[in-house]
Parts: structure tokens; C-alpha cells; sequence
């Protein structure tokens, strides 16, 4: 492994500033169990406070909200009693351990318990489930940086309580959109977006347009977005566009919906809803075909291509969630609703959910492995990393062409441009173990090299 400019004076230094963060952080949960000593010792009674939490206001001059977190902080990694004055065990065990450590803090800490009170109130959760969550958010942290482990933790809550990520009902009624024209001709447009799946579809479209069109490609991004979006304009426009059509067809078309009787409780006649799924509750994907090849034939613009990924007994009773490619859930309805102008790609997973190839030995990625890849790292699978999959490379764990390794799933991981550099310049080294990407770190960043489990959905193989 290369180390090249990292001499002994480097690594002095670096370690002076780790211990120096560490010892800070020991010391936060230091105070933590002196705010649980006030409240053993009824401190804030005796001093004609209400509370604790305005006892700390008063004596540390912190904000109201600041002191309320610390009480709680206190609560959940601290030992507390019980009225009759025994010994409660910890609330937060694993996250009162890295603490008192000096792995993680208090925006770590501020996360998982943000994350372990959703839990709290989430209905069919295992109680063994809450405990392994704690285990792991807590693992979780003392190898991510706040804003990941955020991501982590919402992809694990949405694992554990799908069925809390469905939207409520009609929530695309609030979608907007105001276009504004000033009095010297220009528009201002500002507007909002909650159906994740549409919201996905309108990133994919701007995420292409967008892209730089060279090196020498100056713009800024909200530049290429506006480019991008005076070209959605002139397409639509155009002779074959939508706003053509719309102009053609009119402003409104006439209800085709054909009338239909209310249904019977599926439960009247001791049956369970599982009893009537068939393979009509799914929308039959369809195609257009394509209209023959005239001079005048109009473009026909089809559906896009968006990658929703569901379980296909999730799908058929309408409930659980789809998960689109940057992370974000769909409730089934939505699901459905997209299922009628699709196409349906069955992927066949392991036991562990990784999804199941046959090894090419062609140094291009096809189209189906790609998909497999994406469905197993979720984008780029550098630890703490979130860029998205379509703007990573798939790379060859082994090298294709120098070490002839294989292109199949047990030697691909996704990776964006920088951490793609950043592995081939040979400080950080991957290597996959049980058909899963491990990133180990050079000694700088960790003394020990343990190696880091890599991908952003790694947490729904455990």
C-alpha cells in the first residue's frame, strides 16, 4: 500500500487531533452523567427551579431547547433509578458505550435517538428488532459522519416500520408550482415536488440534461438546470411535443372511465385479502407499439425509464413500500399507478438479498448486471458516501485486463468518480467478502486498517 507524503511529522500531527477529538467527546458524556447526578440529587427542587432543564438554562447560560437535549441525552445513556431507588438498566446501551468512548457525538447521539423514538411508536416492530437497531445506528456511527449515518438510519427505520413511509391520502394535491412573469418580461419559478416518484422522475430528467456538455463547460449547476429546462420547454413545443398536442386535442378529454360497483368487504366471508390476490391486481404492463414508419408519423413519448424496486408480494397486496434508486420509498398505490405503463424486471435474491448472476468474462457491464448492482450498493458503495447510481462507474475489484478478473457481481462495486480515483490510487483497498464490498482505510485514518462494510444498503442483509 502506498503512503506517499504521509511522513512521521503527518501522522504526529493527525494523531494529536484524533485524541484531542476523542478526549472532547468523553468529555461531553462526562457532563451527561453530571446532569444525571442533579437529578438524583433533586438539585433543581432545592435550588427553586421547576426543573432540571431550567436549572441548566440558569447555570450554563444555554438556550432552552440545548438543555432539554441534554436531560434527555441524560435519560437515554445514562444509568437511571426507579422510583423506589433501584438501578435501571441503560436505555441506549451500545450508544452510551461508543460515547463514553469518544466515538461518536452529539449529532450522532441526536440521530439515533431521533431514530429509536420513531421506533417507539411504530407499530408490529419486534422488540428484539428495536434492540439490534440501537446495536447497529451505534456501530453505524462510529465509522459515518452525521449526514450518512442520517441516511442509514432512515433506510433501517423504513425497513423495520414500511408501512409508516406511505404518504397521506392525496398528498399529491399539494404539489406547486408558481410561475411568475415580472413587468420586464422574465419569470420566476418556485415550486415544490412531495411524491418521491415524481420527484425522482423530475431529477433524472434535469440529472441528464444538466450534465456538463464538456471540460471547458463553465456554467454553474442552477445555470445548466435553467438550460435544461428552456429545452424541456422547446421539445414540448415543438411539432410533435406535448403542448402541441394538448393544443390539438384541446384543453380537456372526456371521462373514458367506466362506471364501477362499490366491492363486498373482502373479510365478509371469513376470507383473508391474501385470499383474492391474482395476477389481474397487477396492471398488465404495456407497450404502444410503435406506429409504422411515415413521413408524418407523430412521436409517441412513451413512459421514462425509472427504476422502482418492490417486492412482488408487497406489490399484489398493495402494502410495504417501493424503493426508488436514490433510497427514498413509494407507497404501493403509487407502485401500482406506475405498474400499469411498465415493465416489470423480475431479480432473483439470495438469502441475504443479494441479488444472483452468472459471471461474464466481457469487460462491459451489461444492462441486467447493472441493475443487480445498483439493487445491492444503492449507489456509490464507499463508506458514508450518497451519490446517487447514475453517477458512479462500476468498478472491477480484481482488474479485468491486468489481474483478469471476472465481470460478474463478485468482483463489481459501485463507486462515484472521486472514490473511484481514491481506491485506484492505492491508499484505501476494497475487497469483497460474502459477495458484499469491504473498504479498508490507510493507517492515517485508522491505525488498525479494519476494514468498513461498504454500499448504502448493506444494513438490510443483516
Amino acid at each position: 500500500m502506498s503512503e506517499r507524503g504521509v511522513g512521521t511529522a503527518e501522522r504526529a500531527a493527525l494523531d494529536r487531533l484524533r485524541a484531542r477529538m476523542v478526549a472532547l467527546r468523553c468529555e461531553q458524556y462526562r457532563l451527561l452523567e453530571d446532569v444525571a447526578e442533579l437529578e438524583r440529587l433533586g438539585v433543581a427542587v432545592s435550588t427553586g427551579n421547576r426543573t432540571t432543564e431550567r436549572l441548566l438554562q440558569d447555570s450554563l447560560r444555554i438556550d432552552l431547547k440545548d438543555a432539554r437535549r441534554l436531560v434527555g441525552e441524560s435519560e437515554d445513556l445514562t444509568p437511571q433509578l426507579s422510583l423506589r431507588g433501584e438501578p435501571l438498566p441503560v436505555r441506549m446501551p451500545t450508544t452510551a458505550r461508543v460515547m463514553a468512548e469518544g466515538l461518536v457525538d452529539d449529532d450522532h447521539v441526536e440521530i439515533i435517538r431521533k431514530a429509536m423514538a420513531r421506533l417507539a411508536k411504530a407499530e408490529n416492530v419486534d422488540p428484539w428488532d428495536v434492540v439490534d437497531a440501537e446495536r447497529i445506528l451505534a456501530d453505524e456511527a462510529t465509522r459515518l459522519p452525521p449526514r450518512a449515518l442520517d441516511k442509514v438510519a432512515k433506510r433501517l427505520l423504513d425497513h423495520l416500520d414500511p408501512d409508516g413511509a406511505a404518504p397521506e391520502e392525496g398528498a399529491d394535491r399539494w404539489d406547486e408550482l408558481y410561475v411568475t412573469r415580472r413587468r420586464d418580461g422574465s419569470l420566476v419559478i418556485k415550486g415544490r415536488f412531495r411524491d418521491p416518484v415524481d420527484a425522482e422522475l423530475i431529477w433524472e430528467v434535469f440529472d441528464t440534461l444538466a450534465t456538463p456538455t464538456g471540460p471547458d463547460d463553465a456554467r454553474d449547476r442552477p445555470s445548466r438546470n435553467a438550460s435544461a429546462l428552456k429545452d424541456l420547454v422547446e421539445d414540448a413545443a415543438g411539432p410533435g411535443g406535448l403542448a402541441a398536442e394538448a393544443r390539438r386535442e384541446g384543453a380537456t378529454e372526456p371521462d373514458t372511465e367506466p362506471d364501477t360497483e362499490p366491492g363486498a368487504d373482502p373479510e365478509a366471508d371469513g376470507r383473508s385479502p391474501a385470499d383474492d390476490v391474482q395476477p389481474a391486481l397487477i396492471p398488465e404492463p404495456r407497450r404502444p407499439e410503435a406506429p409504422a414508419p411515415t413521413r408524418e408519423a407523430p412521436r409517441s413519448p412513451g413512459r421514462p425509464l425509472l427504476t422502482i424496486t418492490m417486492d412482488l408480494r408487497w406489490l399484489q397486496l398493495a402494502v410495504g413500500h417501493g424503493t426508488l434508486d436514490f433510497g427514498a420509498l413509494s407507497d404501493p398505490a403509487t407502485i401500482r399507478r406506475w405498474a400499469c405503463d411498465a415493465e416489470i424486471v423480475p431479480m432473483v435474491l439470495g438469502a441475504k438479498s443479494e441479488p444472483l448472476d452468472i459471471g461474464r468474462r466481457s469487460r462491459l457491464i451489461p444492462d441486467a448486471m447493472r441493475r443487480a448492482l445498483t439493487f445491492r450498493d444503492g449507489g456509490c458503495a464507499f463508506p458514508g458516501c450518497t451519490r446517487r447510481p447514475r453517477r458512479c462507474h462500476a468498478h472491477h475489484v480484481e482488474h479485468w485486463a491486468a489481474d483478469e478478473g471476472p465481470t460478474c457481481l463478485e468482483n463489481l462495486t459501485l463507486l462515484c468518480r472521486h472514490h473511484h480515483q481514491v481506491i485506484h490510487h492505492g491508499h484505501w483497498t476494497v475487497q469483497m467478502i460474502d459477495g458484499l464490498p469491504w473498504f479498508t482505510p490507510p493507517r492515517w485514518v485508522d491505525p488498525e486498517r479494519r476494514p468498513r462494510p461498504g454500499g448504502q444498503r448493506r444494513l438490510l442483509a443483516r
